[in-house]
């Protein structure tokens, strides 16, 4: 006799949350591992004494008995989305930290789930379910959305590339100040951060222009504070960035 497989809403919780300014979730670990992700604003977290950033466009795929702890830094309202596995589910997925790239599709498909999140066990709940897990199974995986590194030549050069006060600075003008070749700093940055300084530094753009979004910055502003001489130019570089405009972020 063949025992009833059971059903994935018995292998999967989809929850949301909002939190508020300075909210805290404190440090604990989980047997089952989470999938969480920001449909509007960024958690910052802390995992196994590593430091991870969590804005809209990437998730962090979080193993089980990981021990973490979240913090919210907006002053806006930040909606999140935790996607708890069972360990069976867990075994589909890296043993390991990820920060995990968050499609437009998955986006609308988690929108989705939590429409018809009941009844639980409807068919059309179901395979809802089963296409998600399919789209977290499948999605791009980093080490860290914006990596650090303790390297005695990078990590100066980091800090200056993601200080606000430099965006509108060229990355020439910022790196000539460090008298090392360009094509030296390319191979260190591939090294320690799987990520060229121009990558790096895009990123860091990209959190800081979503702070300032929420904190109620006007896109023009931001286009200037980001070294844009049009609005339109700004606007395109945040889209291929989050799969969103700058308005759009501010609706989610």
């Amino acid at each position: 006799m063949q025992h009833q497989q059971p059903a994935l809403s018995e292998w999967m919780e989809v929850h949301e949350y909002f939190y508020e300014y300075n909210d805290e979730v404190a440090a604990h670990s989980c047997i089952w591992g989470d999938f969480n992700f920001s449909l509007n604003g960024i958690l910052d977290y802390e995992i196994e004494g590593m430091h991870y950033l969590s804005p809209p466009n990437y998730g962090l795929w979080i193993p089980a008995h990981t021990t973490h702890a979240c913090f919210a830094r907006e002053l806006e309202t930040t909606h999140y989305i935790c996607i708890h596995l069972h360990p069976e589910l867990c075994k589909l997925f890296p043993t390991q930290t990820k920060t995990v790239e968050i499609s437009p599709f998955l986006r609308h498909l988690i929108k989705e789930v939590l429409r018809q999140k009941s009844p639980l066990h409807s068919t059309e709940y179901q395979h809802l379910l089963c296409v998600l897990l399919d789209q977290l199974r499948t999605a791009p995986a980093y080490e860290h959305y914006l990596p650090q590194t303790q390297h005695a030549v990078l990590k100066p050069i980091l800090q200056q590339l993601g200080n606000p006060e430099h965006f509108a600075l060229s990355l020439q003008q910022l790196i000539n100040d460090f008298h090392f070749t360009e094509r030296h700093l390319l191979r260190l940055s591939q090294q320690e951060l799987q990520l060229s300084l121009v990558e790096w530094r895009n990123r860091a753009k990209i959190l800081y222009a979503m702070k300032q979004l929420h904190a109620g910055s006007t896109v023009k502003k931001l286009a200037y504070d980001l070294g844009y001489q049009h609005s339109s130019s700004f606007i395109e570089f945040f889209k291929r960035y989050t799969g969103q405009t700058p308005a759009q972020i501010r609706e989610v």
